[in-house]
């Protein structure tokens, strides 16, 4: 019988034009770096392994990867093979696949509580978010067996808890196909970036759509880890280096932590990755900047990865290997990368636990502070910048039979550029953090999600009546196609204080918790990846015209009028925006619309956030 994978597969090759006997394409990087060729702690690892814990990429010299069953089986051999070892099964994939975790201890401390009273640094390591990029899940399994088998690395153990997910997206990894990573030099097959509903799982992590992701959230706010490392593979451009990384460290994480991940951990992974041969670099591109090439990061927001554990105070370390080095190359990069980020926070595990609860602490300490500080919420790259040597390739142009024009053909010839890195990040909306926010019992889902990521709250018992700080909404605009499985919204956001009813059986979410920093991720409505941006709360944007009762342009056309006749500074605000914004005035429906708003016909909550802002609890 064929398998469901099987089918899936072949439907899409078809659905691509693909005639089954064509060979894929290889593409591949003009520079390997020299170290790659012997790989010499991969090929170490694999000589001292007994012959039942090889992996299939290890067998083949990673030109192939195996099906998920080989990680799960694998993953039990270990646990067979050390009593350090538990496999865990962590959720269940929208295709009934079970997703595994393996949690590595040497004191047995096989749950969030019992690791928790070890005082030890908690690690939480996944691979194959996006399960064509595969390289991080060989490594991860080789390195359990080097501490618990081989024992090597069998040290990191007394100061550390390893809790490992082998492959995130189970069910797109197991969609094996030689045509989904185009852009990708090996594995001979490898499954999807997306999962089976079509979701990408790296954008998931605030609105939580997913199985999967709904799996994640409660492994990581039960563990609450330390430290975090996301494996990725990267395409763009060719360029020397093998391996690039990301972190937050700049107003994108709280600063006790930030300063480790700046002063203490980059620049000794970075001098430990360059001695072992590897080139690495931050993530980011060169562009063009007034005529000269200067290399630029990417701001992220906390619908991924790295982000998400920023805004709970974790750093978290964003690994890219380069899709166009060779896949023994790209593992060689993860399973170094990964041991040298542990042997670099094994230098002084405590400065990592100090400086991660102390971002707790402070940023707690700020809810309800009108003299504090506020918090980042989203930024841009800054025109700052600092030295830079950055390794590229030279490129030369041909003239293409396909395009007709010229085409970019890198060559193999470094490029070293002497340049300038902008790694920095202009704020461009923060917010106070005030006590905390009620959130109304009517919003059922929105506190579903809340409690989903860990966040403390309680009931109110009685109904308030009073003056809250809240916002209204002007320049609402929708997203002209769905995007994750959500139509986004953009809008201004203007702070109002107005005398608002809560009923009872309401929620109160105090800010002074370690959370409270993810809290205003979800609740501010100007934040990049807020509840309110993703389309979760769209019925606020939708106004009261018609009352809800049908009244139709015959009645509301009157009302307007009688209105304009009545009242000469509203005609001129009407008469004012005519003349500025032809759109409006092109539009009978928004003309008739913006009368309404202005009447008393119009429910008070439209255009009303529902989350309220409390700066003191007075109940």
């Amino acid at each position: 019988m064929i398998s469901t994978s099987v089918i899936r597969t072949l439907s899409l090759l078809a659905f691509f034009g693909l005639a089954y006997a064509q060979d894929p394409i290889s593409p591949h990087s003009a520079i390997e770096p020299p170290a790659a060729k012997a790989a010499a702690s991969l090929a170490a690892s694999t000589k001292a392994s007994p012959p039942e814990l090889l992996t299939t990429g290890e067998k083949t010299g990673f030109n192939e990867t195996a099906p998920y069953a080989e990680a799960v089986e694998i993953a039990h051999r270990l646990e067979r093979a050390s009593r350090f070892v538990k496999v865990e099964t962590i959720g269940t994939t929208p295709e009934g696949r079970g997703m595994i975790a393996l949690i590595v201890s040497k004191d047995r401390a096989f749950t969030p509580e019992a690791a928790a009273k070890t005082g030890k640094v908690v690690m939480l390591i996944q691979s194959g978010i996006h399960a064509g990029e595969i390289e991080g899940k060989d490594p991860v399994l080789m390195l359990v067996r080097d501490m618990v088998v081989g024992k090597k690395y069998a040290a990191w153990l007394d100061h550390m808890i390893f809790v490992i997910i082998p492959v995130f997206n189970v069910d797109g990894h197991e969609y094996f196909s030689p045509f989904h990573r185009p852009s990708q030099n090996g594995p001979k097959s490898t499954g999807l970036r997306a999962n089976a509903q079509r979701m990408n799982l790296n954008r998931d992590y605030i609105k939580a759509d997913t199985p999967e992701m709904r799996a994640w959230l409660k492994l990581f706010n039960a563990w609450n880890p330390d430290f975090h490392i996301d494996n990725h593979v990267t395409d763009g451009s060719d360029f020397q280096y093998d391996v690039t990384w990301d972190m937050a460290r700049n107003q994108d994480i709280a600063e006790p932590a930030g300063a480790w991940v700046r002063d203490r951990f980059v620049p000794e992974l970075d001098k430990r990755m360059t001695a072992d041969g590897h080139m690495v670099a931050p993530y980011g591109a060169l562009r063009n900047a007034g005529g000269k090439r200067e290399f630029f990061m990417e701001v992220f927001s906390p619908r991924y990865s790295h982000l998400y554990s920023a805004v709970q105070n974790r750093p978290s370390l964003l690994v890219e290997s380069h899709s166009l080095k060779a896949a023994k190359t790209r593992a060689w990069a993860h399973y170094d990368i990964m041991r040298h980020t542990i042997e670099t926070i094994l230098l002084d595990p405590d400065s990592l636990r100090k400086a991660v609860r102390e971002a707790d602490r402070q940023m707690a300490a700020r809810a309800g502070d009108r003299a504090a500080a506020p918090v980042y919420l989203a930024g841009k790259v800054s025109d700052k910048s600092r030295p830079l040597v950055y390794h590229a390739l030279k490129s030369g142009q041909l003239r293409s039979e396909v395009t007709g024009s010229l085409v970019n053909r890198y060559l193999a010839e470094p490029d070293d550029i002497t340049t300038v890195i902008h790694d920095q990040i202009d704020t461009v909306s923060e917010a106070q953090m005030p006590l905390g926010y009620l959130v109304p019992s009517a919003w059922t889902s929105v506190v579903e999600l809340l409690k989903l990521h860990g966040v403390e709250m309680e009931k109110t018992g009685k109904p308030l009546e009073q003056e809250f700080e809240t916002y209204r909404f002007s320049n609402i605009k929708f997203a002209g196609a769905s995007n994750e499985g959500h139509v986004a919204v953009t809008y201004d956001s203007k702070t109002v204080k107005e005398k608002i009813f809560v009923p009872a059986g309401s929620w109160w979410v105090p800010l002074k918790q370690r959370r409270a920093r993810l809290v205003m991720a979800m609740l501010e409505p100007q934040a990049p990846d807020s509840l309110g941006r993703w389309g979760l709360m769209n019925s606020v944007f939708e106004t009261g015209f018609g009352g809800g009762g049908g009244v139709r342009e015959y009645l509301s056309e009157p009302i307007a009028r009688r209105m304009m006749a009545d009242n000469p500074e509203l005609r001129k605000q009407f008469e004012a925006k005519l003349a500025s914004d032809g759109t409006f005035a092109a539009d009978a429906q928004a003309r008739l619309q913006w009368w309404f708003q202005q009447s008393k016909y119009e429910p008070g909550d439209s255009g009303r956030y529902p989350i309220l802002r409390v700066w003191e609890k007075n109940w």
